[in-house]
């Protein structure tokens, strides 16, 4: 019989990550609430850049100067970045997963979560990393709006979001009739309700958000935001994006538009 149990989605994922890095056989599950059920396969989050998707790797050569890692997790990206000479700062929410990051090698790592504000000073970075499905990680599109906000501010006037997400499957029936369920209760079509389950144990429920790339153009260009590349093999299995600073319009420019519009 399953156990309930109150920990959070970093607490059971902090675990997996040790476990593994010690050498133990690692069995996470990812479950919705309408009983579909995944493995986590935990080896992804030490893979090398050998390792990584072809996407990954393409929009990682848009990353510069100053980067903002946010949801590092085992530090695979950062330690990459490093290793170019790029100025990494690492963030996870997780004490335990910024200390794992920091025993790999990162070097500069901290306790923070990209869904609230961020310890961090105006036009502090030039380039956000969101990988790992990162970018959705606020759960609802009204926190999403608020992160992308928050990571304007801390990201110079050229500054850019490197992310990953995937498109959800209209394919699958299953996965098809869940989407359309969320649209009947009123939710994002994109909205996940899951929680990991590890050694018989059932984590709290939390929200991830799942971006077909027309809904990400719309709502980042809604936040400032314009989306300068999208690299993908399959949208469905995951692709990448290069998000830049849409450029404000001078007083001059808006009287301008004005006059066009009238």
């Amino acid at each position: 019989m399953v156990i309930k149990d109150t920990k959070t989605k970093a607490d059971f994922f902090a675990d997996a990550l040790w476990d593994y890095f010690r050498g133990a056989r690692v069995d996470l599950i990812l479950a919705r609430e309408d009983g579909f059920r995944s493995r986590e396969d935990i080896s992804w989050y030490f893979t090398r850049y050998a390792e990584f998707p072809l996407h990954e790797k393409r929009a990682l050569k848009f990353a510069r100067r100053r980067v903002l890692d946010a949801g590092c997790g085992a530090g695979r990206h950062s330690l990459y970045l490093q290793a170019r000479g790029l100025r990494v700062t690492a963030m996870d929410v997780s004490p335990r997963i910024v200390e794992l990051a920091r025993t790999r090698g990162v070097k500069d790592v901290r306790v923070a979560d990209v869904r609230a504000q961020l310890p961090f000073h105006k036009k502090q970075f030039d380039t956000v990393i969101l990988f790992g499905n990162n970018l959705g990680i606020g759960g609802t599109v009204a926190r999403f709006r608020k992160m992308l906000r928050e990571l304007a501010r801390v990201t110079s006037p050229r500054g850019r979001i490197l992310a990953t997400t995937r498109q959800p499957s209209v394919t699958n029936p299953t996965q098809r009739r869940y989407l359309q369920n969320n649209l009947q209760r009123g939710r994002a079509r994109g909205q996940m309700r899951v929680r990991l389950v590890y050694r018989g144990k059932r984590g709290a429920w939390f929200d991830v958000l799942l971006f077909p790339p027309t809904e990400l153009m719309q709502i980042a260009a809604q936040e400032g935001w314009k989306i300068a590349q999208i690299f993908s093999e399959n949208v469905e299995q995951g692709y990448s994006v290069v998000m830049e600073k849409r450029k404000a319009k001078s007083r001059k420019q808006k009287a301008e538009s004005g006059k066009r519009k009238a």
